[in-house]
């Protein structure tokens, strides 16, 4: 049997690309080495404009906590803002992922669990795949098995420790003296632990979602850090924590080849400055299965055809990722800069908020401050 196409990683970006090609008539399995459900390692926000690209209701059940603020800590600076909007719906990764690997169940995809992929072999008619146990034959491939994706190895080269963050998180029972945080409708970041990351506690219904993260390259004791961090929130006693990896969006990456898309964290799709993933997996599942089925009609899925793919992504939100990366940059080499002026004009906190809430991007960000710059105090040789 060969499948119309298999997708590896049963993840948002996995999912959504296999629903949406299920839905349109292709035959389609998602493979997954995990036994599922698994834990994944995440803070759980999924933002405003994550959940306007779903065409279904998100479970009220799987919602723990609707946040519309954040407060934002730089060793003397603190500043915090809220909105008349939702800006992130919190919720566990499992649970949400189960969620979505339904939703491509019930429009038809088939799933494997529990089956890592250990090679893949490209023909002129059909991609191999071989797990520990199986073998699975198919016309196109979805690389959707992460930061670690062993898909990407026949696109690209590994990331580069520049282009990786290091991600360390714990769940903790909610406590009124921790860290004294008491307002539970609003998301926490802590800057100045790490360079290009920070800190952060996001609430939950009896948790709190507690982690770090910082860039690869300069991350060298990251538990030190994490013990630190806590210990500045004023959590006690022996904390389990669980790490992770997430690229740097941004970077010039090739994300296909013959029969092989790449999607969501395999292709490199976190914003750089949040670290949010979410929403561009989704939106990069759906334009992969777009351009499969467009290659299902032509019968091609050659290198060419699917080049299609990145220029598509490159327009919906590549370029954005690249300013985003530019913006990270320049938050974490002069942040004192950054954060006197975020603590002095909160009308420029609330800009970014409506970034992250969808009513705008960071170009636009970008072009608002340049305007306002002489206001603000703010050189120029900064921004350019």
């Amino acid at each position: 049997m060969i499948y119309d196409v298999v997708v590896v990683g049963a993840g948002p970006s996995g999912t959504t690309a296999a629903r949406k090609c299920a839905l349109n008539g292709l035959n389609t399995l998602i493979i997954e080495k995990e036994k599922l459900p698994r834990y994944k390692v995440c803070a759980g926000g999924i933002t405003e404009r994550a959940v306007s690209l779903l065409d279904f209701k998100i479970d009220d059940k799987l919602i723990e906590r609707k946040c519309n603020g954040i407060r934002i800590y730089y060793n003397e600076y603190t500043v915090s803002a809220k909105t008349k909007f939702r800006m992130v719906t919190l919720t566990y990764r499992d649970k949400f992922d189960m969620f979505l690997l339904r939703k491509a169940m019930d429009a038809g995809a088939e799933v494997r669990d529990s089956e890592k992929v250990k090679s893949l072999s490209i023909g002129k008619d059909r991609v191999i795949i071989k797990t520990r146990n199986n073998e699975y034959r198919a016309k196109a491939v979805i690389g959707a098995d992460g930061v670690n994706s062993l898909v990407a190895k026949y696109v690209r080269a590994k990331f580069k420790p520049k282009e990786l963050a290091l991600c360390l998180e714990a769940e903790i029972p909610i406590d009124n003296n921790v860290g004294g945080i008491r307002d539970l409708d609003i998301v926490s970041a802590y800057f100045g632990y790490t360079f290009m990351g920070y800190g952060w506690v996001f609430p939950k219904r009896e948790n709190l979602s507690v982690g770090v993260a910082g860039r690869l390259l300069e991350f060298k004791n990251p538990e030190s850090v994490f013990r630190k961090f806590l210990r500045d929130l004023k959590i006690e006693g022996d904390v389990r924590y669980h790490a992770h990896m997430l690229p740097y969006g941004g970077y010039d990456r090739r994300v296909y080849s013959d029969r092989i898309l790449l999607v969501g964290d395999a292709a490199g799709f976190v914003d750089p400055l949040t670290g949010e993933g979410i929403l561009y997996a989704i939106n990069s599942g759906k334009i992969a299965a777009d351009v499969i089925m467009d290659a299902h009609e032509e019968d091609d899925f050659s290198v060419n055809k699917f080049g299609e793919y990145a220029r598509i992504c490159h327009n919906a939100f590549g370029s954005y990722l690249r300013d985003t990366l530019r913006v990270s940059l320049l938050v974490h080499k002069y942040p004192n800069i950054f954060f006197r002026t975020l603590t002095r004009n909160n009308d420029l906190l609330l800009k970014f908020l409506e970034v992250q809430a969808g009513k705008t991007d960071y170009r636009e960000f970008r072009r608002w401050l340049l305007i306002r710059m002489p206001y603000y105090g703010i050189t120029g040789h900064i921004m350019t």
